[in-house]
């Protein structure tokens, strides 16, 4: 009786790493032309070029919530059970969603430049309202890859989107397109994404017909999309108002903070996000193996993000004027405090897959209320003190609701919140202590200041080794450890 879910679950495992290998490879690279486009663009534009772009984005993400109203997420969740006829419905409406969204933005481009007091953010609004339209085209196609576990075909076509991105950006930025330069470069790496996921994807389009389960696939998509909506205010609102009572300048470096940061955190979680959703749907009706996938997947993520969050933390100085240069210094603080809100995200997000992944849309909805309410508070209570107040603000927030949202996301899975904390202990512990060693450390560097390379790499192999001997310290830990790694070094084979 044993022997079935075993085989199955070694199976999904097995697809999953190979997936895991190939999404998490393609971040690396992505990681990599974001970092170089941070590096050249941190040279050529000001911060008052981002605050513009910022303000738009933060209004366009707002609409963005209905980009595709939940149904490339239901899709997924459907699994196998998906027929060609809803796919090809789901297709249609993707499309009709994204030129509707297109109108919508453009119409709402003057209001966008008179709530941030930017004439300038009215074209840039219009010219990124294409994006909905283009993203639209190859939502569904992209869905439908994630949903075959098809996940080299998605990874090249957004190496691809992301390379054009930074070409396009760094040329028009040379030539002093200011922060055209971001405008353009974004829409020339959506249409290539979008195109190349199209032609990649296995989905051949019918012509729409009706079909009573796409009603089901609707309803779903909605619990989805009204989780997106109130998402918005804690992903978006922060934005909104350093930008309104702050100005494009404070703005501009609240978003270098925020996206250099996001950079190790959307890098590790959304590969392994995608890989992970369509497994343990696969795992739904079987809670033995759906808990156990969850903690492996949470122990690898917590032994990945957690130091890499950590030693950012402690060698901001360093990381900040080698990525961005001296003129943005006022960057260390906000991002060292992002950083430890950081430091449990990833884990902390796998809650909303157990959720989606189990088809309990409902309580995702909830999750979405709950995250919304407290930290749009926390960014009110911290704006008197700029953007090192908001940042501050949404961290107190973060860990306070990670217990109570863990709890209602565990219920009926066969989850425990003991299984979260065996799963980040260690790493916790760990990457905490190798901090505390740098910054002990650091006294004996203060001759070579000046010198942040020689810094940084003192700071990197002084938290190597404490980390490591944590680890080794650690109950198990040596065993954990390796069972970790030779989970990575058969990704890597495979």
């Amino acid at each position: 009786m044993k022997a079935a879910p075993s085989a199955e679950m070694g199976d999904i495992t097995k697809r999953s790493i190979r997936g895991g290998l190939v999404t998490v490879g393609a971040r690396m690279v992505i990681v990599f032309i974001n970092l170089a486009s941070t590096v050249v663009l941190a040279r050529l534009l000001t911060p008052d070029d981002f605050g513009v772009l910022a303000m738009v984005l933060s209004v366009t993400a707002f609409v963005g919530v209905f980009r595709d109203f939940g149904l490339s997420t239901a899709s997924v969740q459907r699994g196998a059970q998906l027929g060609p006829v809803e796919a090809s419905n789901l297709f249609w409406l993707n499309v009709l969603v994204g030129l509707a969204l297109t109108a919508i933005v453009a119409a709402a481009a003057p209001a966008v430049g008179w709530l941030f007091a930017a004439p300038q953010a009215v074209p840039v609004t219009l010219a990124l309202s294409l994006s909905f339209a283009l993203a639209g085209l190859g939502n569904q196609h992209a869905a439908t890859l994630q949903r075959l576990m098809l996940f080299h075909r998605r990874a090249l076509a957004d190496i691809v989107g992301a390379a054009l991105t930074l070409a396009v950006t760094v040329v028009l930025a040379f030539r002093g397109g200011a922060y055209w330069s971001l405008v353009w470069g974004a829409l020339a790496g959506t249409a290539a994404t979008s195109l190349l996921t199209v032609a990649l994807s296995p989905l051949r389009v019918q012509r729409p017909r009706r079909d009573p389960h796409t009603r089901d696939l609707l309803r779903f998509g909605g619990h989805v999309t009204a989780f997106e909506l109130v998402n918005y205010f804690h992903r978006n609102l922060d934005n909104v108002l350093i930008g309104r009572f702050w100005g494009a300048e404070a703005l501009g470096l609240y978003s270098r903070a925020y996206q250099l940061l996001m950079f190790p955190i959307t890098n590790l979680r959304a590969p392994i996000n995608a890989v992970a959703f369509s497994a343990m749907v696969h795992l739904k009706d079987r809670p033995q193996d759906f808990r156990a996938y969850y903690c492996k997947v949470s122990f690898l993520l917590a032994m990945v993000s957690m130091p890499l969050v950590a030693f950012l933390a402690v060698a901001a100085e360093e990381v900040i004027a080698l990525l961005l240069g001296s003129r943005w210094m006022e960057v260390v603080p906000i991002f060292q405090v992002l950083a430890a809100t950081a430091f449990i995200q990833p884990v902390a997000s796998l809650r909303g897959l157990v959720a989606l992944s189990a088809g309990r849309s409902g309580d995702y909805l909830k999750l979405g209320f709950i995250n919304a309410v407290a930290v749009c508070t926390a960014f009110a209570v911290g704006l008197p003190w700029g953007p090192l107040g908001v940042a501050t603000g949404y961290g107190i927030a973060v860990y306070a609701l990670l217990w109570p949202t863990l709890r209602l996301t565990f219920r009926g899975t066969g989850i425990c919140m003991q299984d979260f904390g065996r799963s980040v202990a260690q790493s916790a512990a760990a990457s905490v202590g190798a901090g505390g060693a740098v910054l002990l450390a650091s006294g004996l560097l203060h001759p070579f200041q000046h010198l942040a390379v020689v810094v940084l790499g003192f700071k990197l192999l002084v938290f190597f080794l404490t980390w490591l001997l944590f680890n080794l310290l650690w109950p198990q830990g040596f065993f954990r450890l390796r069972s970790g790694f030779a989970a990575l070094r058969q990704m890597r084979r495979r």
